[in-house]
């Protein structure tokens, strides 16, 4: 009955996802929701740009269906914290999908879209907010809050980190970096046909494999990553390239943030969400330095990413976006494979980053395509 569960999660997910991109297609065309090609942008004719609307219905009729599954069997149910936290995170996805689809169709300030992430995240945090107590599990250990919260993270040559027994507000703090981090880090690799989506996939599929992996398997926690895995599986057949869709800030900034939770109940799992998403993690961190050291603003939009480079030294989209797939699916193989330690996972990641560094420098030499920069 658990794997029918599962199974049933993923493909709910899949198949409304599916459904409903046709006429959301045909509404985007009618009602002008479309993105139209320009100088920094890829495609070359106008193109529907809020699919996210149907990978959130997706996702979210898969979640829900699940809290019925749990009568399948008694290993599926949920207690009341994860009810509670299941909770808060379709509030706040609520809330970023549609200021982000406010967003998509009037060009918001940048400023104003982090304050709704930031307030995105602190309804996640939920009641941990004033209530910093850590509450007994079913195993009688003291790791349950009223919220969805990073308490601590493990780290290389400093084993783990308690957050929470640091500081409760340290926490917060961190978790509301790790979430809006996300976030952005999903929407800038959101520049290819298939890439944001693409990659977001392999990595709630890594993160499905380590929840059930744990002693003993959280199948339930397992469902969210599911979810997701599934929502974007089916927007992805209408979104490789060519696309027939884009997903928007709508659905690059709402699936950045269930992806940022997911990798935090049930346990925090930031190591592996870091590995599967290595790439655009330090493409994003060497925008953000790079842009800021030649006086320009990091939110500011342009061509400069990694895959534009790759790009412009010759791939095609496709193989640009297969090189991503395959590096995200073998960091997340790394992270899941019990033969590495967390030191060489770390020693990985830094290879990763001196790569991409290294591709970075050497494409900026070459004759770069018009731009803002």
């Amino acid at each position: 009955m658990i794997a029918l569960a599962l199974s049933l999660t993923l493909l709910t997910a899949f198949i409304v996802t599916i459904l409903l991109i046709p006429p959301l297609i045909r509404l985007s065309v009618a009602q002008g929701w479309v993105a139209k090609p320009g100088p920094r942008h890829i495609h070359r004719i106008p193109t529907p740009t809020v699919g996210g609307l149907a990978m959130f219905a997706g996702f979210a009729v898969a979640l829900l269906l699940s809290f019925a599954l749990e009568r399948l069997d008694p290993d599926l149910a949920r207690s009341p914290f994860e009810h509670m936290r299941l909770g808060l995170l379709l509030a706040g996805a609520s809330l970023v999908a549609i200021v982000s689809l406010i967003d998509d169709l009037y060009d918001l300030p940048a400023l104003p879209r982090l304050g709704v992430h930031i307030l995105a995240a602190l309804i996640a945090v939920g009641p941990y907010l004033w209530d910093h107590t850590l509450y007994p599990d079913a195993l009688g250990a003291p790791t349950e809050a009223r919220g969805i919260i990073l308490t601590a993270f493990n780290f290389p040559f400093l084993n783990q980190i308690p957050l929470h027994q640091i500081s409760p507000w340290l926490a917060i703090g961190a978790t509301i970096f790790w979430v809006a981090g996300m976030q952005n880090m999903v929407n800038w690799a959101d520049g290819l046909d298939g890439l944001a989506s693409g990659v977001t996939l392999i990595a709630a599929a890594i993160l499905s494999i380590h929840t059930l992996r744990l002693t003993p398997p959280q199948h339930t926690v397992a469902m969210l990553p599911l979810a997701l895995a599934g929502a974007c599986a089916g927007f992805l057949i209408f979104n490789f390239h060519p696309a027939r869709i884009f997903m928007g800030d709508v659905g690059a900034m709402t699936i950045g943030y269930i992806l940022g939770l997911s990798a935090i109940i049930g346990g925090a799992k930031l190591a592996t969400a870091l590995l599967v998403m290595g790439v655009p993690l330090i493409d994003m961190a060497w925008l953000i330095l790079s842009r800021t050291l030649r006086g320009h603003s990091a939110a500011h939009a342009g061509r400069d990413h990694l895959h534009h480079r790759l790009l412009d030294m010759g791939l095609s989209q496709r193989q640009v976006v297969l090189c991503y797939y395959t590096l995200s699916a073998a960091f997340g193989a790394i992270a899941l494979l019990d033969f590495f330690t967390p030191l060489m996972k770390l020693a990985a990641l830094l290879i990763l980053g001196l790569l991409v560094i290294g591709v970075m420098l050497y494409a900026a030499r070459r004759p770069f395509a018009a731009s803002g920069f």
